[in-house]
């Protein structure tokens, strides 16, 4: 699915024999899913230097940086590493997090959760790498993500009347789905309830064009925007 998990602290980073030229990179850029203003850093040369992924401007809930080209040495290798601060001071909200990024591609980072929280509901980071294989002409490509609420337990999506993912957890995504443009109403529901349920968690349509790659995150929203954010991502846009 292209989602990528943290590493733990201790992860060991293998640097090969006569590599010592090598750089690493990645395009990156983050999005904001958490209840308040949220600055992302990229910590490089073994935590010595960082920079602020949004120019110290911070991000409010649902807002996305511009992609930034980040490139790190045989110190750090292919393994990248951010964090998050409360809105653009210098105080930690998110502790660092490393994501092993193992091929030059767009990636986004994203924060969600809550700040105020230090239950499974706390303020975390993830990371996706962009698929941007080529699209048919006449469908886009989205992934959604499970970052709505920890307590809600498993859920379901539907395009439409098709279930396309079953019992995702919290912090889990889809697969990459692509679909003809028409089908573009995504259902979200606890695990086990069909479509037509009186009560989705989410419930929202897309307006995709054709080609379009798409992240869609279940997150708590106002009702006209149905608990599902949505972000264009291709490279041109």
């Amino acid at each position: 699915m292209n989602l990528i998990k943290g590493l733990v602290f201790s992860v060991f980073v293998g640097v090969l024999a006569g590599c010592s030229d090598d750089s690493y990179t990645a395009d990156v850029s983050a999005i904001n899913l958490v209840n308040s203003e949220v600055d992302v850093y990229w910590q490089f040369e073994k935590g010595k230097e960082e920079m602020s992924l949004s120019d110290k401007n911070g991000l409010l809930f649902g807002e996305k940086s511009a992609e930034k080209l980040l490139i790190q040495d045989d110190s750090d290798g292919n393994v990248f590493t951010f964090y998050g601060v409360k809105g653009n001071s210098l105080e930690t909200a998110i502790e660092s997090t490393r994501f092993r990024f193992s091929e030059h591609a767009d990636y986004v980072v994203y924060a969600f959760g809550r700040l105020d929280n230090d239950s499974a509901q706390a303020a975390q980071l993830g990371a996706v790498k962009i698929n941007d294989d080529e699209v048919a002409s006449s469908k886009y490509r989205v992934i959604v993500f499970h970052t709505y609420v920890a307590d809600m337990g498993k859920i379901d999506v539907y395009v439409g009347d098709e279930r396309v993912a079953e019992d995702l957890e919290y912090g889990d995504a889809t697969d990459y789905l692509d679909l003809p443009i028409e089908q573009n109403e995504l259902i979200v529901v606890k695990a086990g309830q069909g479509a037509n349920t009186d009560n989705p968690i989410a419930k929202a349509t897309l307006s995709p064009q054709a080609g379009d790659i798409q992240l869609a995150y279940i997150t708590s929203t106002s009702e006209n925007e149905g608990n599902i954010k949505s972000y264009k991502v291709n490279k041109a846009q």
